[in-house]
């Protein structure tokens, strides 16, 4: 296999990471709170969208306590533009509620006691203990799964063997920026069909496994 790093740092060169995800941009001011809150709220919402709904609930809450107190109806107007506002309202105050009884309102840093918060994943427990704590791991997504495999690096659809890989091949410098990397190369070039090969800039490396039409 080639050097995983290698090609990372290809891409890394390739994109401005000044664009990262609203939550990868958390990290520069790691809060705990904003981070597993901010998760929470983003899924399946953009980040243009994410960023404005952070904005104003983080002018209104400073904490979990604030947001169990928040009214419903307050709560659910802030997320209007959010897919599953009720859903979303209803399970922030839940996880808030958990954290506050069984953590003291602090959130854990270790993986299964995060886990053991129900609403709370895999994949928003890795981006609580990367972006909020700096821990070794990667927030693994779609994106991550389909670019480590079309580059033939891997043949599964598991997050947690995708991550190991990872984990196992990357270097220290390239590990906090993957999740980063493979958002920015999956949403510009790597897409999910028919991708821009023509203007990938790892293509002289890519196996194109799987992609039977490109661009």
């Amino acid at each position: 296999m080639v050097d995983v790093s290698e090609v990372m740092e290809v891409m890394q060169g390739h994109y401005d990471l000044d664009r990262r995800t609203t939550l990868n941009r958390m990290r520069k001011k790691p809060d705990p709170f904003k981070v597993l809150i901010g998760c929470l709220i983003s899924i399946n919402i953009k980040d243009e969208v994410c960023d404005k709904i952070l904005e104003e609930l983080f002018s209104k809450v400073n904490g979990f306590q604030d947001v169990v107190e928040i009214d419903s109806n307050e709560l659910e107007n802030i997320l209007y533009n959010a897919r599953y506002r009720k859903v979303k309202a209803a399970r922030l105050k839940e996880v808030s509620k958990d954290v506050i009884e069984r953590f003291g309102g602090r959130v854990p840093r270790d993986r299964d006691k995060l886990m053991s918060i129900k609403g709370i994943g895999p994949k928003t427990c890795n981006i609580v203990l990367a972006f909020a704590f700096g821990k070794k791991v990667i927030p693994v997504d779609s994106n991550t799964i389909r670019i480590s495999n079309r580059l033939g690096w891997i043949e599964s659809k598991k997050a947690d063997e995708v991550e190991e890989m990872l984990i196992e091949e990357l270097e220290d410098e390239f590990i906090k920026d993957a999740n980063a990397i493979f958002m920015l190369h999956g949403k510009n070039t790597c897409v999910p069909m028919s991708p821009h090969c023509s203007k990938c800039p790892v293509s002289l490396v890519c196996r194109r496994v799987g992609v039977d039409k490109s661009r």
